[in-house]
Protein backbone atom coordinates (compact mmCIF):
# COMPACT_ATOMS: atom_id res chain seq x y z
CA UNK A 1 0.00 0.00 0.00
CA UNK A 2 1.40 3.29 -0.92
CA UNK A 3 1.97 6.27 1.22
CA UNK A 4 -1.36 8.35 -0.44
CA UNK A 5 -3.44 5.14 0.61
CA UNK A 6 -1.88 5.13 3.51
CA UNK A 7 -3.60 8.81 4.11
CA UNK A 8 -6.84 7.84 3.17
CA UNK A 9 -7.09 4.78 4.80
CA UNK A 10 -6.73 6.86 7.88
CA UNK A 11 -8.96 9.38 7.63
CA UNK A 12 -11.82 6.94 6.59
CA UNK A 13 -11.31 5.34 9.88
CA UNK A 14 -11.56 8.77 12.36
CA UNK A 15 -15.06 10.09 12.89
CA UNK A 16 -15.90 12.77 10.41
CA UNK A 17 -17.77 16.39 10.57
CA UNK A 18 -18.70 19.19 8.45
CA UNK A 19 -16.40 21.61 7.77
CA UNK A 20 -17.24 25.04 9.61
CA UNK A 21 -14.16 27.65 8.27
CA UNK A 22 -11.74 27.19 5.21
CA UNK A 23 -8.88 29.67 5.08
CA UNK A 24 -6.17 29.74 2.47
CA UNK A 25 -3.49 32.47 3.32
CA UNK A 26 -0.11 33.32 1.82
CA UNK A 27 1.83 30.66 3.44
CA UNK A 28 -0.30 28.91 5.28
CA UNK A 29 -3.99 27.09 5.44
CA UNK A 30 -6.58 26.70 8.39
CA UNK A 31 -10.07 24.52 8.71
CA UNK A 32 -12.04 24.52 11.50
CA UNK A 33 -14.44 21.66 11.96
CA UNK A 34 -17.61 22.07 13.30
CA UNK A 35 -16.76 19.61 16.72
CA UNK A 36 -13.82 22.32 17.08
CA UNK A 37 -11.48 20.20 15.57
CA UNK A 38 -8.88 22.80 13.85
CA UNK A 39 -5.99 22.16 11.92
CA UNK A 40 -2.83 24.06 9.78
CA UNK A 41 -2.13 23.10 6.06
CA UNK A 42 0.47 24.35 3.74
CA UNK A 43 0.08 26.28 0.90
CA UNK A 44 2.35 25.84 -2.00
CA UNK A 45 4.88 28.68 -2.64
CA UNK A 46 2.58 31.39 -5.28
CA UNK A 47 6.42 32.04 -6.48
CA UNK A 48 6.78 28.73 -8.10
CA UNK A 49 3.12 28.82 -9.91
CA UNK A 50 0.58 30.96 -10.11
CA UNK A 51 -2.53 30.35 -7.45
CA UNK A 52 -5.18 30.16 -10.09
CA UNK A 53 -8.80 29.17 -8.85
CA UNK A 54 -11.01 27.09 -10.62
CA UNK A 55 -14.59 26.95 -10.21
CA UNK A 56 -14.78 23.25 -9.87
CA UNK A 57 -12.44 23.20 -7.24
CA UNK A 58 -13.46 25.74 -5.13
CA UNK A 59 -17.48 24.02 -5.50
CA UNK A 60 -15.61 20.75 -4.02
CA UNK A 61 -13.82 22.39 -1.08
CA UNK A 62 -17.15 23.93 -0.25
CA UNK A 63 -18.90 20.89 -0.36
CA UNK A 64 -16.60 18.89 1.45
CA UNK A 65 -16.54 17.88 4.89
CA UNK A 66 -13.45 17.34 7.12
CA UNK A 67 -12.57 13.77 5.46
CA UNK A 68 -13.33 14.74 2.47
CA UNK A 69 -10.87 17.86 2.18
CA UNK A 70 -8.17 15.10 3.61
CA UNK A 71 -8.71 12.92 0.85
CA UNK A 72 -7.59 15.54 -1.21
CA UNK A 73 -4.43 15.32 -0.32
CA UNK A 74 -3.79 13.08 -3.68
CA UNK A 75 -4.44 16.32 -5.54
CA UNK A 76 -2.03 18.53 -6.97
CA UNK A 77 -3.11 21.86 -7.89
CA UNK A 78 -2.49 23.85 -5.02
CA UNK A 79 -5.93 25.46 -4.13
CA UNK A 80 -7.00 21.32 -3.02
CA UNK A 81 -3.70 20.77 -2.05
CA UNK A 82 -3.67 23.46 0.44
CA UNK A 83 -7.17 22.63 2.04
CA UNK A 84 -6.35 19.03 2.28
CA UNK A 85 -3.03 19.42 4.44
CA UNK A 86 -5.06 21.51 7.07
CA UNK A 87 -7.87 19.05 7.26
CA UNK A 88 -5.02 16.10 7.40
CA UNK A 89 -3.73 17.81 10.51
CA UNK A 90 -7.15 19.04 12.18
CA UNK A 91 -8.14 14.54 11.65
CA UNK A 92 -4.82 13.41 12.55
CA UNK A 93 -3.11 15.49 14.67
CA UNK A 94 0.34 15.18 16.45
CA UNK A 95 0.98 14.00 19.70
CA UNK A 96 2.05 16.15 22.52
CA UNK A 97 5.67 16.04 23.18
CA UNK A 98 8.64 16.76 20.84
CA UNK A 99 11.23 18.77 21.06
CA UNK A 100 12.31 21.84 20.47
CA UNK A 101 14.27 22.37 17.29
CA UNK A 102 17.32 24.03 18.41
CA UNK A 103 17.94 20.71 21.04
CA UNK A 104 17.71 18.66 17.69
CA UNK A 105 19.46 20.33 15.00
CA UNK A 106 22.91 20.14 16.33
CA UNK A 107 22.65 16.43 15.27
CA UNK A 108 23.66 17.57 11.81
CA UNK A 109 26.55 19.79 12.62
CA UNK A 110 29.41 19.82 10.51
CA UNK A 111 27.51 17.21 8.23
CA UNK A 112 26.23 18.17 4.40
CA UNK A 113 22.38 18.63 4.14
CA UNK A 114 20.36 18.73 0.64
CA UNK A 115 17.53 20.77 1.09
CA UNK A 116 14.79 20.98 -0.47
CA UNK A 117 13.10 23.88 -0.85
CA UNK A 118 13.69 27.36 0.67
CA UNK A 119 12.51 28.61 3.51
CA UNK A 120 13.54 31.83 4.32
CA UNK A 121 13.17 31.80 7.76
CA UNK A 122 14.93 28.53 8.11
CA UNK A 123 17.78 29.08 6.00
CA UNK A 124 19.57 31.31 8.33
CA UNK A 125 18.84 28.83 11.16
CA UNK A 126 20.40 26.03 9.54
CA UNK A 127 23.79 28.03 8.43
CA UNK A 128 23.71 28.92 12.84
CA UNK A 129 23.26 24.72 13.77
CA UNK A 130 26.76 24.52 11.52
CA UNK A 131 25.10 22.61 8.70
CA UNK A 132 26.98 22.26 5.29
CA UNK A 133 23.76 23.14 3.43
CA UNK A 134 22.57 22.75 -0.40
CA UNK A 135 19.48 23.99 -1.69
CA UNK A 136 17.30 22.82 -4.54
CA UNK A 137 14.98 25.66 -5.60
CA UNK A 138 13.95 27.49 -9.07
CA UNK A 139 13.72 30.27 -7.85
CA UNK A 140 16.07 31.67 -5.16
CA UNK A 141 19.68 32.23 -6.42
CA UNK A 142 22.64 32.34 -4.32
CA UNK A 143 26.28 30.20 -4.06
CA UNK A 144 24.70 27.50 -2.32
CA UNK A 145 21.06 27.03 -4.42
CA UNK A 146 21.00 24.64 -7.26
CA UNK A 147 18.14 23.65 -9.66
CA UNK A 148 15.45 21.48 -8.25
CA UNK A 149 15.84 18.69 -10.86
CA UNK A 150 19.30 18.14 -9.75
CA UNK A 151 18.32 17.63 -5.91
CA UNK A 152 18.16 13.47 -6.36
CA UNK A 153 21.62 13.75 -7.05
CA UNK A 154 22.11 15.97 -4.03
CA UNK A 155 20.56 13.65 -1.64
CA UNK A 156 22.61 11.09 -2.93
CA UNK A 157 25.70 12.86 -1.90
CA UNK A 158 24.39 14.63 1.27
CA UNK A 159 24.15 12.87 4.63
CA UNK A 160 21.17 14.37 5.83
CA UNK A 161 17.98 15.74 3.89
CA UNK A 162 15.66 18.10 4.81
CA UNK A 163 12.40 18.07 2.37
CA UNK A 164 9.86 20.70 2.65
CA UNK A 165 5.73 20.03 2.80
CA UNK A 166 5.60 20.10 -0.86
CA UNK A 167 7.61 17.16 -1.15
CA UNK A 168 4.91 15.43 -0.49
CA UNK A 169 2.26 16.92 -3.36
CA UNK A 170 5.69 17.41 -5.82
CA UNK A 171 6.13 13.19 -4.86
CA UNK A 172 9.61 14.17 -4.02
CA UNK A 173 9.16 12.26 -0.48
CA UNK A 174 8.10 9.13 -3.15
CA UNK A 175 10.71 8.97 -5.58
CA UNK A 176 13.73 9.71 -3.60
CA UNK A 177 12.57 7.21 -0.81
CA UNK A 178 15.08 4.38 -1.36
CA UNK A 179 18.15 7.47 -1.40
CA UNK A 180 16.49 9.02 1.64
CA UNK A 181 16.63 5.26 3.81
CA UNK A 182 20.52 5.46 3.06
CA UNK A 183 20.79 8.88 4.77
CA UNK A 184 21.91 9.56 8.61
CA UNK A 185 18.66 11.17 8.54
CA UNK A 186 15.73 13.13 6.67
CA UNK A 187 13.77 15.80 8.31
CA UNK A 188 9.92 16.46 6.55
CA UNK A 189 8.98 19.76 7.74
CA UNK A 190 5.54 20.39 8.25
CA UNK A 191 2.63 22.66 8.44
CA UNK A 192 0.04 20.06 7.16
CA UNK A 193 1.71 16.54 8.01
CA UNK A 194 -0.74 13.99 8.95
CA UNK A 195 0.71 11.64 12.13
CA UNK A 196 1.53 8.68 10.48
CA UNK A 197 4.61 7.71 11.99
CA UNK A 198 5.01 4.57 10.35
CA UNK A 199 3.87 5.95 6.56
CA UNK A 200 6.57 8.13 6.96
CA UNK A 201 9.18 6.04 8.89
CA UNK A 202 8.82 3.45 5.86
CA UNK A 203 9.67 5.90 3.18
CA UNK A 204 12.93 7.23 5.20
CA UNK A 205 11.52 9.97 7.23
CA UNK A 206 13.66 10.18 10.79
CA UNK A 207 11.90 13.55 11.93
CA UNK A 208 8.59 15.34 11.50
CA UNK A 209 8.71 18.79 12.31
CA UNK A 210 5.28 20.71 13.28
CA UNK A 211 4.07 23.59 14.98
CA UNK A 212 1.96 23.26 18.53
CA UNK A 213 -0.39 26.03 19.42
CA UNK A 214 1.00 27.64 22.54
CA UNK A 215 -1.61 30.81 22.21
CA UNK A 216 -4.93 31.83 20.90
CA UNK A 217 -6.46 29.15 18.53
CA UNK A 218 -8.44 31.92 16.93
CA UNK A 219 -5.34 34.55 17.05
CA UNK A 220 -3.26 31.98 14.98
CA UNK A 221 -6.07 31.49 12.07
CA UNK A 222 -6.38 35.14 12.41
CA UNK A 223 -2.66 35.47 11.55
CA UNK A 224 -3.27 32.79 8.72
CA UNK A 225 -6.21 34.90 7.39
CA UNK A 226 -3.88 37.68 6.92
CA UNK A 227 -1.28 36.16 5.09
CA UNK A 228 1.08 35.17 7.89
CA UNK A 229 3.99 32.89 7.82
CA UNK A 230 3.85 30.02 11.02
CA UNK A 231 7.24 30.34 11.17
CA UNK A 232 6.74 33.92 12.56
CA UNK A 233 3.81 33.08 14.62
CA UNK A 234 4.33 34.05 18.11
CA UNK A 235 1.37 31.52 18.95
CA UNK A 236 2.70 28.46 17.68
CA UNK A 237 5.83 26.48 18.68
CA UNK A 238 7.59 24.14 16.74
CA UNK A 239 8.42 20.54 17.64
CA UNK A 240 10.32 17.63 16.16
CA UNK A 241 8.95 14.27 16.51
CA UNK A 242 11.23 11.02 16.04
CA UNK A 243 9.55 8.62 13.52
CA UNK A 244 12.11 6.52 12.59
CA UNK A 245 12.22 2.88 14.04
Amino acid sequence: MGFFEDVVNAVRGVVDVPVIQLVLGWHASAVVAEDGRWGIGCVPDSLKEAHMSRESHTNRLLGASLAGLAELVVSPFPQEFAAATAACAALLPFPSGGFRLDTVMPCARGDKVAVLGYERELIPLMRDWGWKIAVFDDIRQGPDCFPQKDFSDGARGAEWVWLSPEAVRDRWLISTAEVLKEKKGCFLQGPGLPWLRESFAALGVTHLVSPRAVGDAGTIRARIAAGGDPWLCPELEWRVHYVAP
